[in-house]
């Protein structure tokens, strides 16, 4: 089943949302108020169209954005903001996911780094891949194969045309647009990035869907989360994840110069996951 992003799915996603961070009462008791409130501005039918036909735009989400210098060093299409509510999905779980916004570039590359590993011997698989701009990032080191995997087709049609662009991403680099709650895993052994791509339910069935493969297929794998100060109790109830570090990689002058958020610096914390059968 095919969900779009109608009004009604719109206001369902924010439900959804709204019962993640305020529980069932308090995200009903917003909900009543944001209804009373169109209620008062614009009547019955104003409100029914709003929910129903046609959703209003929050200001400044759809205003355009300067390109990222990223984008501008490489002719690439990975900047701007999209909001999931926005975004076509194939399951309930795009319910639940985050909006786009592209990971900062110089502090993916600094945390990448930092890895201990042969590169060459591990598949690097971007669970939320978005417009694929860590895989391009990734892509500069000697991974063996680079794989996104993303719900919304519209942005896995732009981060496979960002691939075309060189041969030397095309080839090595693909595209899955699949539910990361049920989608297989490369074979091997992995680095995994999530770059906070959805709230707590759908990332606690990803988890489970990671562990029992792992189980299943026992290998060598990390899972390096990216923007992590809400979901650490999450990551806790697995544990299978052993976390073995958290460092604040700072940001470009360039990149720090276009960030949505102001950051200075991006958090990270890798986990180890070997497990046997």
């Amino acid at each position: 089943m095919k969900f779009r992003p109608s009004p009604p799915l719109k206001l369902l996603r924010r439900l959804a949302r709204s019962i993640e961070a305020n529980g069932v009462r308090g995200a009903f008791v917003h909900s009543f108020q944001r209804l009373f409130r169109s209620l008062k501005n614009h009547g019955l039918r104003g409100t029914l169209n709003r929910a129903f036909i046609k959703a209003p735009v929050a200001p400044g989400i759809q205003a355009p954005e300067p390109p990222h210098p990223f984008d501008l060093l490489y002719g690439t299409d990975t900047g701007g903001y999209h909001s999931s509510a926005d975004l076509h999905g194939n399951t309930l779980s795009s319910l639940y996911t985050t909006a786009y916004i592209g990971i900062a570039p110089s502090a993916l590359v600094s945390a990448l780094s930092s890895l201990k590993i042969n590169y060459e011997e591990f598949t690097f698989v971007d669970v939320g891949s978005g417009k694929g701009r860590a895989i391009l990032i990734a892509a500069q080191f000697p991974f063996h194969r680079l794989v996104g995997v993303e719900i919304a087709p519209e942005l896995c049609v732009t981060a496979r045309a960002n691939l075309t662009l060189r041969p030397e991403w095309a080839d090595r680099a693909s595209i899955l647009n699949e539910d990361a709650v049920s989608v297989t895993y490369p074979a091997g052994p992995l680095v995994i990035l999530m770059f906070h791509p959805f709230l707590a339910p759908v990332l606690r069935r990803v988890l489970a869907n990671l562990e029992t493969q792992l189980r299943n297929s026992p290998r060598t794998a990390y899972l390096l989360y990216a923007r992590n100060p809400r979901y650490t109790h999450v990551l806790e109830k697995f544990p299978f994840l052993h976390e073995l570090s958290e460092t604040a990689h700072p940001l470009s002058s360039e990149d720090a110069a276009v960030d949505r958020f102001s950051l200075t610096h991006e958090q990270f914390t890798l986990y180890s996951a070997e497990l046997t059968r």
